[in-house]
């Protein structure tokens, strides 16, 4: 059976979900749609000089879109099995609405609680309409999410679970060791804003880019973590009752912490205009515009380090398993680590609901619905590498796949 498909969005990580789901989605037409019609003609391009031979039977369609117009929004999801929104978060409710009306399953790449939340509470909409509705399958939350409930899959009783994450340039350069790898604006949304944890069995909130720690990553040496926002979304709340403690942190070369800390007690990145020479300004948005272009490195490779612990106990015994992935830019498809493990990872999920792999109906979040073994499986066959060591009192054991 073949399957229709709209991509909502076509910068970076919509290109390479299109991608995906040109590939493994048994797909028979998939329709790119952005507000720019130049952006979603390149997404096109792109793709059609990437995919094998035999996905190029799919017929591609573009189209211009305004989200905020529900109306045509609505008219081009009409008989699509499946939708995939790569739009700015606060675009995907209104997404997600329209996806309820014309039935279509719905998937997006989320990372903003506040946007998630909103879906979730579509479920009752999605049920009478017999879809699903599954927001945060990008990268963290998403991907990194899936390897959490793998692991707690593994084990008898899982307890702990820590997630580290960073998207990295391949080779650091000053100033920050950092190269903007997604929008600079949602960077710094994650670095300074909210952050809930699961501690001790409760749902806490905890204060962004504190706690740091220094970690030793495979092929990378020493690197640097702290807390950031976001990347728990709902599981919290989903595993209040089931684990202790449930956490996650950002990755970076070290230098990186400190650097963007002085710049945030200096005033930098506040986001409340200040008076300068009778106008005003708000220093977070001068920031973005001065710093964004020298952060760009456009020639620059990245990669994606991603480390999921869960800890819990295995035929009794205290068990740590740990997911280790470090992913490259892909030189024989141009298709940068960020946009591999979050594209690609969207286009998973979104493609098991349309294959029915994932059945409920509702607005559902991943660690309730996505089956944490199914979803490595998947990515595996993208030919990204995840390392699993298993400690316990009786043996250590690593495998590499």
């Amino acid at each position: 059976m073949l399957y229709r498909y709209v991509v909502l969005g076509c910068g970076k990580q919509g290109t390479a979900a299109a991608y995906d789901l040109a590939r493994f989605g048994n797909a028979s037409s998939i329709l790119l749609a952005d507000s720019n019609l130049d952006a979603a003609k390149s997404a096109l391009q792109r793709i059609q000089k990437t995919i094998p031979k035999d996905s190029r039977k799919i017929k591609f369609q573009v189209e211009q879109l305004d989200a905020q117009d529900t109306t045509k929004l609505s008219r081009l999801l009409c008989g699509a099995n499946g939708v995939l929104s790569a739009l700015p978060y606060y675009l995907n409710p209104p997404a997600a609405k329209a996806s309820i009306k014309m039935k279509v399953d719905y998937c997006d790449l989320g990372g903003y609680l506040d946007s998630t939340r909103e879906i979730l509470k579509m479920d009752k909409a999605a049920k009478q309409a017999g879809i699903t509705l599954i927001p945060d399958c990008g990268l963290a939350p998403g991907m990194c999410t899936s390897l959490a409930v793998c692991g707690m899959e593994h084990l008898d009783i899982a307890k702990e679970v820590k997630i580290y994450c960073g998207g990295l340039p391949q080779t650091p350069r000053p100033p920050l060791g950092y190269k903007v790898v997604y929008n600079l604006e949602g960077l710094l949304g994650i670095y300074f804003g909210k952050a809930f944890v699961l501690r001790k069995g409760k749902v806490q909130q905890v204060s962004t880019f504190t706690e740091y720690e220094q970690i030793e990553f495979p092929h990378l040496g020493i690197v640097e973590s702290f807390v950031t926002g976001g990347g728990t979304s709902t599981c919290p709340w989903t595993f209040e009752h089931q684990l202790q403690n449930y956490e996650y942190k950002t990755l970076r070369y070290p230098g990186h912490f400190e650097k963007m800390l002085l710049l945030k007690d200096l005033g930098f990145l506040e986001d409340k205009p200040i008076q300068v020479n009778g106008g005003k300004v708000v220093p977070r948005k001068l920031f973005m515009e001065l710093v964004g272009p020298r952060l760009a490195f456009p020639e620059d490779r990245d990669l994606v380090a991603l480390r999921v612990q869960i800890r819990g106990t295995k035929n009794t015994h205290p068990t740590e398993l740990t997911y280790d992935v470090l992913d490259y830019h892909d030189e024989q498809t141009g298709f940068s680590a960020m946009e591999r493990t979050t594209g690609f990872s969207a286009a998973i999920v979104l493609s098991m609901v349309v294959h029915e792999r994932i059945k409920p109906a509702g607005a559902l979040p991943v660690e309730k619905c996505v089956p944490g073994r199914a979803f490595v499986e998947e990515i595996r066959k993208r030919g990204i590498k995840i390392q699993e060591t298993i400690r316990n009192t009786a043996s250590a054991v690593r495998r590499d796949s």
